[in-house]
């Protein structure tokens, strides 16, 4: 059975390039439990849902916002309409039971857990 999550984890990513944490997740601390990851199976990029966010629903001109000294777009959510999300599918234990998560990095490095498969 495969569940979807969106909470926030903290994990500790190999090095990639000489940069400390920008490889794969070698383990993540979730709900007070760390989980080890045994192997990777998968890695990918994934854009996010843009026409979704607060930025786009402006420009069509749906309130979703408060609009502040009459400016409806800044550059700020202008940068979420190009962001990407890294997602890593990884099987992982917690000692003796093992299952599939699915690990994202969004904007600004932060990751969360998007679903567990066990």
């Amino acid at each position: 059975m495969v569940r979807r999550y969106g909470d926030p984890v903290e994990v500790k990513a190999g090095a990639e390039g000489g940069s400390p944490g920008a490889g794969a997740p070698d383990s993540f601390l979730w709900r007070g439990q760390l989980y080890v990851v045994r192997s990777v199976l998968g890695h990918w990029r994934e854009r996010r849902a843009w026409w979704n966010e607060p930025a786009a629903r402006a420009v069509h001109g749906e309130t979703a916002r408060s609009v502040v000294g009459g400016v409806a777009l800044d550059a700020a959510d202008a940068a979420g309409f190009a962001a990407e999300r890294e997602v890593w599918q990884v099987e992982a234990s917690a000692g003796r039971r093992v299952g599939v998560y699915g690990l994202c990095r969004g904007p600004g490095s932060r990751w969360s857990l998007i679903r567990v498969a066990d």
